[in-house]
């Protein structure tokens, strides 16, 4: 829930610096973990998005337990700390471990004793014989590299499709697929994803981020419907619930299974439900078997016992005729089915299988003109099914496109590409449906 941009919702993103991380804000008084701290978030309940939180410890900082204040600016280490002097190289300067004066239980006792970070950076570069011979480049990188160990804000973010689609890709690209966010902008430029319309999507593994970057597109208090089409016997939503939407915009998402959603649309009715119950004739019908409780004991009316024993008995005749409670994906596939019938306006597969069977059994619901967009991590089931394609009449403006992009460092007089990073994020074909 969202009231006046304050923090009444079920998930969160904890920013510290560079570093993000998707919370399920589900309790009052909830712990994280972020590196070897552990932080309480009981101080943020009911603050506004984008608020700055400072850390203070609350059982001494050996324990590395933190509590969370809200504060009004960030300090950066650099401007508390005046440096004064720097070297014009690091050729003199000799890595032999006996640098720094301070002992290893000094530091851990000025960790303890000081309340700011500031203050232990300081002493650290007072105590240290080598760190005024640095250039200036080096101490910008020491004082950087003291900043993240010791830095002491947190900033708490309202979830949004970029956030959620980047922190997933630094966690584990593995599990969205690999798929990027310029990827995602792709698929959902490529695909012509709009407000008004029906859209079709298989997904089998990227932890609810297309959906809920195609739901986000069809917006909310429009005519838009998602089907997300999945292959086990529950869609993965992690993305989708992160994304904090309405009820009334996250059901027009209907998640059925692939195979469910097929039977309906063909046979009309899951073969899996009874559609009425058989007695078996040799067996006692329910309403001969009356309840110790239903018995009433002998009066002198004997009309009063007769008539309470049958109204008993018709009460248990009708509890057994009753038919048992249809579960929810009974409903979901009924409401697929629906959408499915009056064809869908675009087409989007993200799988971990050979997609060609998938489109060709799923391509029948797209409307002529509409477009589709296949994603896949490697090229060869791709180029297969494109060569297949191409043969074909009714697929036109077929389209294979590799997505790579390169990381830059961008600094005064240091710009290069970065060293460690992934630059590829899966293939694309795209094309449209004629006929």
């Amino acid at each position: 829930m969202i009231e006046n941009d304050r923090i009444y919702v079920d998930y969160i993103v904890l920013q510290k610096q560079k570093y993000k991380k998707l919370i399920k804000f589900n309790k009052h008084n909830l712990c994280v973990n972020i590196g070897r701290d552990t932080i309480n978030l009981s101080g943020i309940e009911g603050c506004f998005f984008s608020s700055v939180f400072k850390l203070y410890s609350s059982s001494g900082k050996k324990n590395r337990e933190y509590q969370l204040e809200l504060t009004d600016e960030v300090v950066n280490l650099k401007d508390e700390i005046d440096i004064r002097s720097s070297g014009i190289d690091n050729r003199n300067i000799i890595d032999d471990g006996m640098s720094q004066k301070l002992t290893t239980a000094e530091i851990e006792d000025l960790k303890v004793d000081s309340n700011k970070a500031s203050d232990i950076v300081e002493s650290l570069i007072v105590n240290s014989n080598t760190f005024h011979n640095k250039t200036e480049y080096a101490q910008e990188k020491y004082l950087r590299k003291k900043e993240k160990k010791y830095f002491e804000y947190i900033q708490i973010l309202r979830p949004n499709l970029r956030i959620i689609a980047e922190v997933m890709y630094k966690l584990d690209p593995i599990k969205i697929q690999g798929i990027r966010l310029d990827t995602l902008s792709q698929i959902m430029t490529l695909a012509n994803i709009h407000s008004e319309g029906n859209h079709l999507l298989y997904d089998s593994g990227s932890n609810g981020l297309l959906a809920a970057a195609l739901l986000s597109a069809i917006g909310q208090n429009t005519n838009g419907k998602l089907v997300h089409i999945h292959p086990g016997n529950m869609s993965q939503k992690q993305a989708l619930l992160a994304m904090n939407f309405q009820s009334e915009h996250y059901n027009r998402c209907v998640s059925v299974n692939v195979y469910s959603a097929l039977r309906q649309y063909y046979q009309g009715n899951d073969t899996n439900a009874k559609s009425h119950h058989v007695q078996n004739p040799l067996k006692r019908r329910a309403e001969e078997k009356i309840d110790s409780k239903a018995k009433v004991a002998k009066t002198n009316n004997e009309d009063d016992n007769i008539n309470i024993t049958s109204e008993t008995l018709q009460t248990n005749d009708t509890n057994t005729n009753m038919e048992p409670k249809k579960p929810k994906w009974f409903f979901d596939n009924v409401a697929s089915s629906l959408i499915l019938k009056d064809k869908m306006d675009s087409l989007v597969i993200a799988c971990r299988e050979d997609p060609k069977n998938i489109f060709m059994e799923l391509v029948e619901f797209v409307k002529p003109g509409r477009p589709f967009v296949i994603y896949y991590c490697v090229v060869e089931p791709l180029q297969q099914l494109y060569s297949t394609l191409k043969s074909q009449s009714n697929i036109a403006a077929l389209k294979l496109t590799c997505n790579w992009m390169r990381h830059y460092q961008v600094l005064p007089e240091r710009t290069h590409p970065e060293v460690m990073m992934n630059g590829a994020s899966g293939f694309l074909l795209s094309g449209y449906v004629i006929s």
